[in-house]
């Protein structure tokens, strides 16, 4: 009988040692989905599955961005080499154009605005970029010279700071150095038409800060690589931002824009002041400019005519796709000849799709010229990027 309670003793005693050293056992850790490193999440990412190509209809956009829709698509990643990542944009912008005459001449027809073809990307450490843009439009005068828009390369590794070296669109204006495809209106203004909207080759120097924005460059007074070195030129370009990011949620965004250029080609001296204002507030936006030209070296040519511009232009948020723009836009191209203003009246709705990669716009425009035929345009214009 004692044996056998020694027996029984012994396999309780080992039992319970047995459970004991399995309790101490550690459980293995499994990740739950959301846990899943962003190493990994980046391997496992398919930019083609079902979900993120739906993904590019269903997201929110920024109006303030001009990345095609299908960027995630186009970009390619590189894990060796001097690429950080590459990516390709395409880039539409086509207008329906019914021109009236006061004496009641009718012409309609259709225009590609723009075909703009890009890559871009960053190199390893992601501090320099690099941009190459290409327009393809078949309607321009020069396809060779105009071929080019941008090539350039940046860097930010000087803080607060962007180094530009190439060929970029300077500020002469602050329309005039906007993209074609932020602007309101199917067209920009008469002074942006005349005075900016060109590329030019050099170094560009800009600053962002709290209250102060730059933008400072010497470039060739050349443009889209039509002669060599015929000059040099310096554009400046100042944006004041008063309110502290607590005010704007109840004040707005204010913008307070100033610049200067001044040059010489082929010995035709120019110089242009420029300044800006731009209010941003919930459902409104109001902006002006005002622009003086002791001679001119922007997209209608050299000259040495002095001419200036004003511009405002005010726009109402119906919702957040759905814009109303009004603009009234005064030039004289010539201060010297009398009864010389062209004015634009502008009226249009803006319709935003898919934000800037997809919008519609429809633009009527009432042309009062002091020594020609009045004249109105109506514009139905269509963007993508792609």
């Amino acid at each position: 009988m004692k044996k056998i309670l020694e027996f029984l003793s012994a396999i309780i005693l080992f039992t319970s040692c047995a459970f004991a050293i399995q309790d101490n056992f550690e459980k293995p850790i499994i990740l739950e989905p959301n846990e899943i490193s962003p190493e990994i999440k980046e391997e496992r990412y398919n930019p083609y599955s079902k979900e993120s190509l739906k993904g590019v209809l269903t997201k929110e956009y920024d109006l303030d961005s001009i990345e095609g829709m299908f960027k995630e698509q186009q970009t390619i990643k590189y894990k060796r080499g001097i690429f950080q990542e590459t990516y390709f944009q395409e880039n539409i912008i086509n207008t329906l154009n019914e021109d009236i005459e006061k004496n009641g001449d009718k012409s309609f027809y259709n225009r590609i605005n723009v075909i703009d073809l890009a890559f871009r990307g960053k190199f390893k450490g992601g501090h320099e970029n690099f941009s190459i843009l290409t327009d393809v439009s078949p309607h321009k005068e020069s396809f060779f010279h105009r071929l080019i828009l941008d090539a350039y390369v940046e860097t930010d590794r000087i803080p607060h700071h962007t180094l530009l070296f190439g060929t970029s669109r300077p500020y002469v204006g602050y329309e005039g150095g906007t993209s074609p495809h932020m602007i309101p209106l199917v067209f920009r203004s008469q002074s942006a038409r005349n005075f900016g909207g060109v590329r030019k080759t050099g170094i560009r120097l800009k600053g962002n800060f709290k209250y102060l924005d730059y933008d400072i460059g010497g470039y060739s007074s050349d443009t889209y690589y039509t002669e060599f070195f015929p000059g040099v030129e310096t554009d400046i370009w100042l944006n004041f931002k008063p309110l502290t990011n607590k005010e704007k949620a109840k004040a707005g965004h204010l913008d307070i824009g100033a610049g200067f250029q001044a040059g010489s080609r082929n010995g035709h001296d120019f110089k242009v002041a420029s300044t800006a204002l731009k209010y941003d507030r919930q459902k409104f936006t109001i902006s002006s400019e005002f622009q003086y030209a002791d001679g001119s070296n922007g997209a209608s040519g050299i000259t040495e005519d002095t001419r200036f511009g004003y511009n405002a232009t005010f726009i109402y948020k119906l919702t957040k796709k759905l814009h109303l723009v009004a603009r009234f836009d005064d030039f004289n191209n010539n201060v010297h000849i009398k009864n010389n203003n062209t004015r634009e009246y502008t009226t249009g709705i803006n319709y935003y799709i898919l934000g800037q990669t997809l919008k519609l716009m429809l633009n009527y425009i009432y042309c009062q010229n002091m020594k020609d035929n009045d004249s109105h345009k109506i514009i139905i214009g269509g963007q993508l990027l792609l």
